[in-house]
């Protein structure tokens, strides 16, 4: 019923609009027919939409008729057809107008032919044409070729295209595309991408507006339907008349939605690996698509909020200012790359609004193109696999060798026996029948295979026996999917204080396109009732909200349309049945008070029921705040009777010049099993206390401290028992800012006194400080952090690519054959850049401390070119210094690493890097001279070991423009690079005019 009436809505819409809209270019007319051959218009037609129809409105056929849109000309048989009416599109007037430099109907024959070479007068006026007025494009294109000195040519390309203007006068473009011929990253995952494309384009007037390309379409109207998501296709918005808005988009889907949940280790800023759906470790997330959320609370992306996320690696790490502890509960929603299959998605709405009523409908649908499969073969043995597997991915395992080509690049096996059954043993041989092999890990004892050695290009794998090894010759088969959501919503507001809503969804997810076992349950529904009233008086302001949920077991939405810990919040642990929500919320405010209670009730058919009773309330005086937030829990399932109680309060009083304050946060959860009545492992109760005191404007100029106390009880035994108390000291300030000074400290240290482990004892800290001296010709930038985190103990393989779109070459040092770690080098000519360096998912880390110094002193004294003699020419001088350092060693509760400037044995990650250049006339092109001296020394944690190389550079680069056409460019360098642990060092010398 519900896909009845979405497909009745989006009919009417189109309907309506094609009602309403009738463009420019449309033409309808009526013909008496004289002769077989008529002439439709002047100008070439389009052959969309072109129709045909008798006097009594009944449309010919294109088989009786032939067309030359070109010339606009129809032939039709007179005699069978005395009138006829036509419909056709003109093409624009922009694309058949004729353009010309002059009017040829001003030429006129010269008669008077004297002669003469010259003429004594010339026509100087300037022609009105403008094509594509006011439209600009900037950007850049680069095609390259390199030859080295084995006689090799490497080809690059990229393009970086910006446009933005009027294609006529009604109509508008702005468009931005970007290509390069490289789709592999040095260092990251980059090879499960395509290609870098990137292309947006939009088209848009006053009523419509069409985007192509790369686009985000999002909707954050509907409850059931609440996403975003980025897409590679089109998407069309437009407006008809004054009260309705159409919207539809098709696109092949960029990423796929998928979350990720961890807890916090103490003292440890990260970085935490984040896994796909499946926990595969080996994830592109999509660029900017994530949002995380600590204890249920949003956080910010950014080096200096609260955290940073590595796309390429999957990875997130914490900033110092946000310190980690072991009772935050971390979930990172994200989309990433998703290329098993091709995937289609198409996403539609149409709204209708007055002043007082609104409806909306809604329609999603995304789905796998089950015969276009993208990183897997699937051979007809593997789709019987899926059938046969429903939707249970633990059936969707199939054998993953195949014969393949002797390759010297790739690890390859051979078949042979063992206690009569097939293994397969490494092999290097040319002349042995090979396979490639996949190994998966199923989990110790659950396999018959064991790595046996990494080497640079991938890891052998070696039969140890029947369930003695933890790796199988399989491959996890991934099924293709589709996801259908459709939403009718309304709204209703018969007054002012009055307001009526309703929405209905249906959804319909099928987890295996090639199976049909339990598609029964792929159709679900789900509604939502809401009705809000308010009512207003001389001192408060009331307000009721209802709202009633109906959602049936199974039903699927895009992404997350409950709130971020609502199983938390609620107590649930895999509820089954389907869910019914009822809540009531009454609010009261006047201009110092704000109250509100809310009654709530959750029932799953069967397994839970529980009601809920909160109350909020804020309190703000002229100087003084104050703010509390509670709620009661009581709730059964189907093996515990559980009471959850939470409390956040807190008080805040400001002087003049200062503030004081005091937050306390209680929480207990109670579960006792039904039948022992005994306390759940799960039970847990905290008590947490902070004051603080602060000066100055906290927007500004401040400096913040406070002490906070926590205490966490868990279930010991047979009742609850202290695990853990912390004390937290703090301090958050900006001492100084202003248009010469910048000063700021943030510090942080915490001690967690465990009761069944050791203590713990952290410290994180940053200090920022920027100076400008003598009116700006000497400015100073020092940053100092320390902090705790981890290091991954990395693993990698190396990667044939087309030649110079490497980074590394192989050279055979002993002569075996073999692809080994320590005889890939960095190539010092372009065209024997024949590998990458690919990292392997990180899955090992190793606890950390850490502390960096970034250091910058610039000297600029452009201000004395007004002065004389000396003081003018050193004008044209301009220094700049940069030092930055980075090191970690293994963490110790005994002490913190504070010196960046250690240079042991103990360092585990060393990121040393000095560089000066010292400009004269920069920026000029009038005998510009750069010379540049750097040095770098790069200590890294390895599987194979620690690898530390160091490098210095010499370099000068000259610039001067010639006769306002010319530029000379020459650049001289000489380069040391020392590699540990070998014995040896690679000189590089280049001239380059």
């Amino acid at each position: 019923m519900i896909r009845i009436l979405g497909v009745v809505v989006c009919f009417l819409v189109v309907l309506h609009a094609r009602a309403q809209l009738k463009p420019s270019t449309f033409q309808n007319k009526n013909i008496t027919i004289v002769k077989d051959t008529i002439s439709l218009d002047s100008i070439s037609i389009s052959p969309v939409d072109f129709k045909v129809f008798t006097s009594k409105n009944i449309r010919i056929p294109p088989s009786e008729y032939a067309v030359d849109f070109a010339n606009a000309t129809l032939v039709i048989f007179s005699k069978k057809h005395s009138k006829i009416r036509v419909e056709y599109h003109r093409y624009p007037e922009f694309v058949t107008k004729v353009y010309s430099p002059f009017d040829k109907r001003l030429v006129v024959e010269n008669t008077k032919n004297t002669q003469k070479l010259y003429s004594q007068t010339t026509n100087k006026s300037t022609s009105n044409l403008s094509f594509f007025n006011g439209l600009e494009t900037k950007g850049f294109i680069v095609r390259g070729l390199t030859g080295g000195n084995n006689q090799n040519a490497v080809t690059n390309a990229s393009l970086d295209l910006s446009i933005q203007g009027k294609l006529s006068e009604k109509i508008g473009i702005r468009a931005n595309i970007f290509d390069t011929n490289f789709p592999l990253q040095q260092g990251g995952y980059s090879q499960n991408i395509t290609d870098f494309d990137r292309i947006f384009v939009e088209l848009f007037t006053d009523t419509w507006n069409l985007n192509g390309g790369d686009i985000r379409l999002e909707n954050r109207k509907s409850y059931f339907l609440n996403f975003n998501k980025q897409i590679s296709g089109v998407a069309v918005t437009t407006s008809i008349g004054n009260n309705m808005n159409a919207f539809a988009s098709g696109a092949i889907v960029r990423g796929k939605f998928s979350s990720f949940n961890f807890i916090g280790v103490e003292n440890n800023q990260g970085p935490y690996k984040i896994l796909g759906p499946n926990n595969e470790p080996a994830i592109v997330i999509i660029d900017g698509s994530d949002q995380v959320f600590v204890n249920g609370i949003l956080l910010e992306r950014g080096e200096n909020k609260d955290y940073i996320i590595d796309y390429n690696l999957a990875e997130i790490r914490f900033t110092t200012t946000f310190p980690i502890t072991n009772d935050m509960r971390i979930r990172v929603e994200f989309q990433y790359s998703d290329r098993n299959y091709t995937r289609f998605i198409t996403y539609d709405n149409a709204t209708y609004t007055t002043d007082k009523f609104s409806v909306s409908g809604y329609f999603y649908n995304e789905n796998d193109a089950k015969n276009q499969p993208i990183q897997q073969s699937l051979t007809e043995e593997q789709k019987q696999i899926l059938a046969d597997a429903g939707n249970d991915p633990s059936k969707m395992v199939s054998p993953s060798a195949y014969p393949d080509v002797f390759s010297e690049d790739r690890i390859q096996y051979k078949k042979t026996q063992a206690n009569g059954e097939d293994i397969f043993v490494y092999t290097n041989n040319s002349e042995d029948t090979v396979y490639t092999v996949t190994f998966s890990n199923v989990g110790a004892n659950n396999g018959d295979y064991a790595v046996e050695q990494a080497t640079a290009i991938g890891t052998i794998y070696s039969y140890v026996g029947k369930k003695q090894g933890g790796f199988s010759p399989v491959v996890q088969l991934i099924a293709p999917d589709k996801l259908q959501v459709a939403v009718i919503q309304s709204s209703f507001q018969p007054s002012e204080h009055t307001t009526l809503q309703a929405e209905i969804a249906y959804s319909n997810k099928d987890a295996n396109l090639f199976s049909t076992i339990g598609d029964a349950e792929n159709h679900k529904m789900a509604t939502k009732i809401g009705w809000k009233q308010s009512l207003a008086t001389k001192a408060w302001e009331i307000s009721n909200r209802m709202n009633y949920k109906f959602i049936e077991d199974n039903f699927q939405s895009v992404q997350r349309f409950q709130a971020v810990e609502f199983a938390r919040d609620w107590n649930l642990n895999n509820p089954l049945g389907n869910q019914q929500e009822f809540s009531n919320l009454i609010t009261a405010q006047n201009k110092i008070a704000w109250i509100t209670y809310g009654f709530e009730h959750l029932s799953f058919s069967d397994s839970f029921k529980g009601n809920k009773h909160r109350i909020t309330t804020t309190v703000d005086l002229d100087n003084s705040k104050i703010w509390m937030t509670g709620s009661w829990l009581q709730n059964t399932n189907n093996q515990s009777d559980d009471s959850f109680f939470r409390l956040q309060s807190g008080a805040k009083k400001g002087f003049q010049k200062s503030w004081f304050g005091a937050m306390v946060a209680l929480e207990a959860n109670v579960k006792k099993n039904n039948a022992t009545k005994a306390y759940d492992s799960l039970s847990h109760k905290f008590k947490d206390y902070e004051i603080f005191y602060g000066l100055g404007d906290s927007t500004k100029v401040f400096a913040k401290f406070g002490v906070n106390f926590r205490e966490n009880d868990s279930v010991r035994g047979s009742d609850f028992t202290t695990i853990n108390s912390r004390k937290t000291i703090y301090i958050d300030s900006k001492l100084i800012q202003n248009k010469t000074t910048n000063l700021g400290l943030y510090a942080n240290f915490r001690r967690t006194n465990n009761v069944f482990s050791d203590n713990e004892s952290s410290l994180h800290s940053r200090l920022h400080y920027q100076q400008l001296f003598f009116a700006d010709f000497l400015r100073l930038a020092t940053n100092y952090e320390t902090t705790s985190g981890s290091i991954p103990v990395q693993d990698f393989i190396y990667v044939k690519t087309e030649p110079g779109q490497g980074y590394y070459t192989w050279i055979d040092y002993n002569n075996d054959g073999l692809e080994q770690f320590n005889e890939f080098e960095i190539a010092q000519f372009q065209d024997q850049a024949l590998y990458l360096r690919l990292a392997l998912p990180n899955t090992r880390f190793q606890p950390t401390q850490k502390v960096k110094w970034r250091q910058s002193l610039t000297l600029n004294p452009k201000n004395w070119k007004d002065k004389n003699g000396r003081s003018t020419f050193i004008s044209n001088f301009y220094n700049q210094t940069n030092l930055n350092i980075t090191n970690e060693r293994s963490r110790t509760q005994a002490t913190f690493h504070w010196n960046p400037f250690q240079n042991s044995r103990e360092l585990l990650s060393i990121d040393f890097n000095f560089r000066n250049n010292l400009y004269f006339n920069r920026n000029k092109e009038n005998y510009s001279w750069v010379y540049t001296y750097g040095k770098t020394r790069k200590k890294q944690q390895y599987a194979i070991g620690i690898q530390e190389n160091k490098n210095f550079i010499h370099q000068v680069d000259f610039q001067h423009r010639f006769y306002n056409h010319w530029l000379f460019d020459a650049l001289g360098a000489f380069s040391e690079n020392s590699f540990i642990p070998k014995t040896y060092a690679i000189e590089i010398s280049i001239l380059v005019p």
